[in-house]
Formats: structure tokens, C-alpha cells, sequence
């Protein structure tokens, strides 16, 4: 396991094949269409117009009021901006593992003919899939100094919780690319459980502004209650749908890709309207070890088989 801390360093060594990979990668992504290399930055463009548009504007989504910008009028940035920090790294998680984890049989020639380092295929993935990460980020920044008028200091955390987040995504990665050259039906299941994730991962919603409708709600039947115009049923129904949130939440705190969301959401929609709300450091904290497990863990794993790749691929 000690081994799994000496990466950076084969990273560093081989500098140069690992350049030519992503280059490859990014090359054949557009090569041949009529904008190249204009497509990453208008890509996430359109996207964001996409979720101004139909979750602000046409379905009026709201979220929870401690986001910024704090007012009424901001309403819609507020549910634009939580959708893109939520959406932006989870397509990063989502896209490395997908193509990542059959990268290795992907390379099957290369496996067999050069020695070198495999994991730097992995690697080489989860930055490629970071770098339309960053420029879509990039793009929010300007889209948030332009609404709130100046950018928040909890900026200045990105560079830790993207390397957090490169850690997370990279181990899982890893490990699934190692363990899918010995069981091919891994490639087949991931996209299954990537969409489970995602489903119970808070990417398109807010599960604070669901618990607090659930708990007006309730608030709502115990007062029609005692005036005669529901049961004690009715109160029952609302405590229990209140209890089911509020169980969801505590769920959340053991998904690591729902921390770093609220990370990265930290950063943007950031302070309550009292300016009461401050960087989740503690979150930080516990998510950068969980992450450092997982990374250690899933890179270990892959040092332990990728000796039998060429036998396998």
C-alpha cells in the first residue's frame, strides 16, 4: 500500500507519455468536426443556458434561500448555479468511470507490445475529463462576479477540493479498470450505477429546501388539524415524509460525491443572507480522507494486477 504514494512520482517520470495521451484523447474527441476546438467551451455555454432557461425560468425551480445571490430577483441564479456545481463535477466522476474503466482493454496492443507504466492510462483519463471540468468552471467565474458583483474568497479553496475530487474519481477508476480485464460484465454494470448514484446523489436537487417544504408542510396539517380539517392520520403522513427526508439527509453524509458537491457549492452559492454560513472545512477534511483511502486502495489494487494484464487482455 505504501507504493500508492509513489504516483505522483511515476507521473512526473513518464511527463511526456502522459501528455501524449491526453492529447490523443483530447485530439480524437473533435477531430474532424467543423468547430474543434471551440466545442469544450460551447459546450458547457449551451448548458448553462439550457439550465437558466428550463429549470429557472420555465419551471421555476427554487432552491433553498441561503444560497446566493441572496435577494428575490436572484431566484434563478441561485437554481442555475447549484444545478452547474452540481452537474460539472459530477460529469467529471461519471465520464471516468464509464470510458476509464474499460481503458485498459481499450489499450490491449499497447499492454502487450510496451512496457510502461498502465495506470498512467487511467490517469491520463481522469485528467482529460478534469480539464472540461476546469473550463467549464472557468466559465462560471466570470457568470458569477457578473451577478453578485465580486468573487468569494472561498474561491481560493478549488485547487484543494479539485485535487480531492481528482484523488476520489482516479481510485475508483483504477480500481475498476483493473478488476473489469478479469470480469468484462463490470463495463456493462457501471453506467447501471453511475445512474443509481446520480440518483441518490443531490445533483438536481436540494434535499435542505425539500426538508424544509416537508416540515412547513407539516407544521401546515397540524395546524388544519386543530381546526377540524384533518386527521390525526393527515399529521402522520406529513411526520412520515418529513422523517424520510431528514433520513436522507443523514444518508448523504456517507456519500463522498455528495460532500464534494457541497463543496464546490460552498464556493459559489455561498453565505446565507446574513452572511452566516462559512467554508464546510471540517467536510473538507473528512472527504480528503476518504478520498486518500480510496485512492490508495484502488491504486494498490491495480499495482497487484496489472502483472497479469498481458495474459489477460
Amino acid at each position: 500500500m505504501s507504493s500508492a504514494f509513489s504516483l505522483p512520482m511515476v507521473i512526473w517520470r513518464h511527463r511526456a507519455l502522459v501528455g501524449a495521451f491526453v492529447w490523443r484523447e483530447l485530439k480524437a474527441r473533435y477531430e474532424g468536426s467543423a468547430f474543434g476546438r471551440v466545442w469544450p467551451v460551447v459546450q458547457p455555454l449551451i448548458l448553462f443556458a439550457i439550465y437558466f432557461l428550463i429549470f429557472s425560468k420555465l419551471l421555476k425551480i427554487g432552491f433553498t434561500d441561503t444560497l446566493a445571490p441572496h435577494d428575490e430577483a436572484g431566484k434563478g441564479w441561485r437554481t442555475t448555479f447549484y444545478l452547474i456545481t452540481g452537474i460539472l463535477p459530477w460529469t467529471a466522476l461519471a465520464e471516468c468511470l464509464s470510458r476509464g474503466t474499460g481503458i485498459v482493454l481499450e489499450n490491449a496492443n499497447l499492454i502487450k507490445k510496451i512496457a510502461f507504466p498502465s495506470e498512467l492510462l487511467v490517469v491520463a483519463q481522469v485528467i482529460v475529463f478534469h480539464v472540461y471540468f476546469l473550463i467549464g468552471f472557468a466559465i462560471l467565474i466570470p457568470l458569477e462576479l457578473y451577478v453578485n458583483g465580486s468573487l468569494p474568497p472561498e474561491l481560493l479553496w478549488a485547487p484543494v477540493v479539485l485535487i480531492v475530487q481528482a484523488m476520489f474519481i482516479c481510485g475508483i477508476t483504477l480500481f475498476l479498470s483493473a478488476a473489469n480485464v478479469f470480469v468484462r460484465d463490470i463495463a456493462q454494470a457501471v453506467p447501471v450505477l453511475v445512474t443509481f448514484w446520480m440518483f441518490t446523489t443531490p445533483v438536481f436537487y436540494d434535499l435542505g429546501a425539500i426538508r424544509q417544504a416537508a416540515a412547513d408542510q407539516l407544521v401546515d396539517v397540524q395546524n388544519r388539524m386543530a381546526l377540524g380539517q384533518k386527521t390525526l392520520a393527515d399529521v402522520a403522513e406529513a411526520q412520515a415524509s418529513l422523517d424520510g427526508v431528514e433520513l436522507g439527509m443523514t444518508a448523504m453524509e456517507y456519500n463522498p460525491m455528495a460532500s464534494i458537491l457541497d463543496l464546490w457549492r460552498a464556493m459559489v452559492t455561498y453565505g446565507g443572507p446574513e452572511g452566516d454560513m462559512t467554508f464546510p472545512v471540517g467536510k473538507l477534511v473528512t472527504v480528503s480522507i476518504v478520498s486518500v483511502i480510496v485512492f490508495v486502495l484502488g491504486y494498490t489494487y491495480f499495482r497487484s494486477c496489472k502483472h497479469r494484464f498481458a495474459d489477460e487482455v
